[in-house]
């Protein structure tokens, strides 16, 4: 009998256990991020039903998409990207002039800083490489934004200078879309980076 009532205070004790792991995520689901629930938030935004929709609620639930994407990791946002950019590009549309720099700003120009920061605390030779790979991307940019052109047409050594001298000041003044563009280039330095701290 002792051995049975032991047994059964276990089986209690596993399914108050279970029970707690069960309310936790429920109560912290909304403070889960994933592409599939940010790229749900941004289906559903509620002004591509509503076009007249008051200002305030507007920047709330903006706010609310861009929390999402800022959580993700550089992996989460390249398979976001992969798996809906006809989503992220009705959503990007839909913004007003001013939501899409406050959207810019707060997610792209914030990645960029980070990338920035990275790159000037890594060894000069992994530095190289990743700036090299920044300049042949860009290359592959450049028929959609000839601005970049001139920058990309100097050799390695000169491009690594001028990138971490003038890039901030070229960011920043860089017209929204190729920022946008930029972001999947910034997202896979940043991997790679993490790769190159990691060994």
């Amino acid at each position: 009998m002792p051995l049975q009532r032991f047994w059964f205070q276990i089986a209690a004790f596993l399914v108050l256990v279970w029970a707690g792991v069960g309310l936790v995520m429920w109560v912290t689901e909304d403070s889960m991020y994933s592409p599939e629930k940010t790229l749900a938030l941004m289906q559903d935004a509620p002004w591509l039903a509503d076009e007249d929709l008051a200002a305030k609620p507007r920047k709330t639930y903006l706010d609310k998409v861009i929390s999402s994407v800022i959580h993700l990791d550089f992996s989460q946002r390249s398979s976001m990207r992969e798996d809906g950019l006809e989503t992220m590009d009705r959503f990007f549309k839909s913004l007003t002039d001013e939501e899409k720099g406050d959207y810019v700003n707060r997610t792209v120009e914030e990645n960029f800083k980070a990338v920035m920061k990275g790159l000037d605390k890594l060894p000069a030779e992994d530095r190289r490489r990743i700036i090299g790979g920044i300049q042949r991307e860009m290359k592959k940019k450049a028929g959609k934004n000839p601005e970049m052109q001139m920058l990309l047409d100097q050799e390695p050594a000169s491009f690594e200078k001028s990138f971490t001298k003038d890039m901030g000041l070229f960011f920043k003044e860089a017209p929204l879309s190729m920022k946008l563009e930029m972001a999947p280039m910034l997202e896979a330095m940043q991997g790679r980076m993490q790769g190159m701290r990691v060994r």
